[in-house]
């Protein structure tokens, strides 16, 4: 009796184990959806941190928004991740990229996100970039977001 009472424990045991395991698991698929995500396209090739990201059809998802962020190339298998972001005060306009160019190189700065009140910031203005923006030896330039329905 004393040993089938025990295996009797054992296999609830693990059921229960079992069912509290899958509970967590459909729990985290359903969180798993993204903070943001949305479409840009660029026209031509952008630095962003890092990484080096070719003219194109591009996607955008972030998980959380102190996350870094995956960029995915459309119609390709290339994706990027981005640094985390600070966040900044939002600026007029829509969603945006804002970007700055100097000769031909281009540099993604910031995500400005109207809908919550928030501009992401991946790589802040340095003292001299302000001033070099600020005597139009450099330029900015914003490319829309299209901000994916949920």
């Amino acid at each position: 009796m004393k040993i089938l009472d025990t295996i009797q424990r054992t296999i609830t045991m693990k059921l229960i184990f079992g069912v509290l395991m899958t509970s967590f698991a459909f729990t985290a698929a359903a969180n798993a959806q993204s903070t943001f995500s949305g479409t840009f396209v660029l026209t031509q090739e952008a630095r962003w941190n890092h990484a080096v990201l070719p003219a194109g059809e591009y996607s955008i998802e972030m998980q959380s928004l102190a996350a870094p962020a995956v960029l995915h190339l459309k119609n390709s298998n290339m994706s990027f991740y981005t640094s985390a972001p600070l966040f900044g005060n939002v600026e007029k306009g829509g969603t945006h990229l804002n970007i700055t160019a100097q000769g031909d190189q281009r540099r993604v700065r910031s995500l400005n996100l109207p809908g919550i009140s928030r501009t992401l910031v991946f790589e802040p203005l340095t003292k001299s970039e302000r001033e070099m923006i600020a005597k139009e030896s450099t330029t900015t330039e914003v490319v829309a977001v299209v901000a994916a329905r949920k």
